[in-house]
């Protein structure tokens, strides 16, 4: 089974390879995004100025197309190193270059991000720079090769379910509560996640439109939703020419968490033991949630947000 989406793959030899993080903006300028649907996980995180940026990781599936791409945070590199992955952005700041360099030097990750190779990167008309610059992630695997891209990984794998095909309460999912819809509340343009029973799903909108991959023109559909809540805080470093700091990310240890799968909701803990191991998810007795095969979008919080669902 594909580690990121609980879905069969063709062979043993196909798990094994490294998963690419495509880092995407979701400012209003650059929606719509192209290539998200087929992400095997994405993570929404926040950044300077409120907003929110995707790392879309790809492993079962390459579209040739994905954009746009802009620049990485520390929270990329956390996340690219815990999936033995290779970084795909359009560069970072010279703090964040030499936390990427230091994590490949010991062997945890590749970086292909613009600064350092130009081939799998370009322009495309109709899009406001920087909202236009996108990747081909069949290049950006063929210029990792020489960095031991091609080398097989042991992705760590999140749990799921056999199937869709299950009772509701399945899974840890035995305190749940019905929860249709969910909202997590971010500071510029809140995203709401709708349940779909007839597509077993949750249709993604944010700022009253629906969130589509242009690729085909294709809606989201997420089979999990989940939030962690976590430290988040404002660094030392300056990401733009207005002398906006970054953030970083609290990602191991552990804390609050809301899972939604199926249409319900469970309010219970996630979990990691270090900066290679892969979250886990509990309801409060201590059971283990297992996720539904597919797509899974992961959003991390402040602890005290509170994530209001019906």
């Amino acid at each position: 089974m594909w580690p990121l989406t609980g879905l069969p793959a063709p062979n043993a030899a196909a798990i094994q390879i490294r998963p690419l993080n495509v880092r995407i903006p979701n400012d209003p300028a650059a929606r719509p995004q192209v290539g998200l649907s087929k992400a095997d996980l994405v993570f929404e995180m926040i950044v300077e100025g409120g907003v929110t940026r995707f790392a879309a990781i790809y492993q079962s599936q390459q579209p040739k197309a994905v954009g746009p791409v802009r620049s990485y945070r520390w929270s990329d590199l956390h996340i690219t190193q815990l999936l033995r992955g290779i970084l795909v952005a359009s560069g970072a700041t010279r703090e964040e270059k030499d936390g990427a360099t230091l994590s490949m030097s010991e062997g945890n990750m590749i970086t292909v991000d613009a600064d350092r190779v130009a081939a799998p990167y370009y322009r495309v008309s109709g899009r406001p720079t920087p909202n236009n610059m996108f990747a081909d992630l069949a290049v950006a695997r063929q210029v990792a090769v020489p960095l031991g891209g091609s080398a097989p990984v042991d992705v760590p794998p999140l749990a799921f379910l056999p199937s869709l095909d299950h009772e509701p309460t399945a899974g840890g999912f035995g305190t749940s509560v019905e929860a249709t819809t969910v909202t997590i509340p971010f500071e510029r343009d809140p995203a709401t996640f709708t349940y779909d029973p007839s597509a077993q799903g949750y249709d993604r909108t944010q700022a009253g439109t629906r969130t589509v991959d242009l690729d085909g023109n294709v809606p989201i559909l997420a089979r999990n939703v989940i939030v962690m809540h976590t430290n988040i805080w404002e660094t030392s470093v300056i990401e733009d020419i207005y002398g906006s700091k970054g953030l970083d990310y609290r990602m191991t240890g552990g804390g609050a968490a809301e899972i939604f799968r199926d249409g319900r909701r469970v309010d219970g803990t996630w979990k990691r033991d270090g900066v290679l191991d892969q979250f886990t998810f509990y309801d409060k007795s201590g059971t283990q949630i297992l996720l539904d095969p597919g797509q899974s979008w992961i959003h991390f919080v402040y602890p005290d947000w509170v994530i209001a669902s019906h």
